[in-house]
């Protein structure tokens, strides 16, 4: 059997944890290597892959972006590149939140502001503040379940667009399209679709974990 990379290892850490407690440390521990490390190591394209789907799907947009789960900043360096000027970020990790403030583009910062906040919870973000929403990586295994997109809800505006990324194999065991389809059916967000895309340069193909389900929406 072959040794385990430092990036598998790290991802398995990442899976097995659970609770808002338990992910703050692992993400404090993470936080200074997640890009050099993590990233580099495993061949990790899923925020491309998310700002890519946000992007080509919603060109016009007015208002600010929030970025759930922003981690280092990663997306929003992405949505940066491509022309969204206006970004809010929020995470549960300090440390994470430490380095996507040194994030800059153009010589300035990438975020307007940053939210340390438990998103299985209610949190500060004000009602209606957001034109879109765009997630990477936050709705994985251990961490956020599809009830968390109602705090979401709340912030984004009328008509905000959203560009949120699953793990597919989380997807499927908390049954994010039945629910996210019962919110179609209720009026509370309307042009539900779902893109498949590699979270990996080399994504397996018969390996749910490696690959992430996109779901791309409208607020009402």
């Amino acid at each position: 059997m072959s040794k385990k990379s430092d990036a598998e290892v790290a991802l398995e850490r990442a899976y097995a944890t659970k609770g808002p407690e338990a992910n703050r440390e692992l993400y404090a521990s993470w936080a200074p290597t997640y890009e050099s490390g993590f990233m580099v190591d495993s061949g990790y394209v899923y925020h491309q892959e998310v700002v890519k789907v946000f992007c080509d799907s919603f060109s016009e947009l007015n208002g600010p972006v929030l970025d759930v789960g922003c981690g280092t900043g990663v997306v929003g360096g992405e949505m940066a590149k491509l022309g969204v000027s206006v970004i809010d970020g929020i995470d549960i990790s300090p440390e994470m939140l430490a380095e996507a403030a040194a994030k800059t583009h153009n010589g300035r910062p990438v975020y307007r502001q940053l939210v340390e906040a438990d998103l299985t919870g209610r949190t500060g973000l004000a009602d209606g503040a957001y034109a879109g929403i765009v997630s990477s990586g936050a709705f994985t295994h251990g961490v956020l379940g599809p009830e968390t997109i109602l705090e979401l809800l709340r912030a984004a505006s009328p008509g905000a667009r959203f560009a949120l990324g699953i793990n597919s194999a989380h997807f499927e065991e908390f049954g994010f399209d039945h629910w996210l389809e019962q919110r179609r059916s209720d009026g509370h967000i309307a042009e539900l679709e779902f893109r498949l895309r590699p979270i990996y340069s080399e994504a397996d193909e018969d390996d749910p974990d490696q690959w992430t389900r996109i779901a791309v929406f409208a607020a009402v």
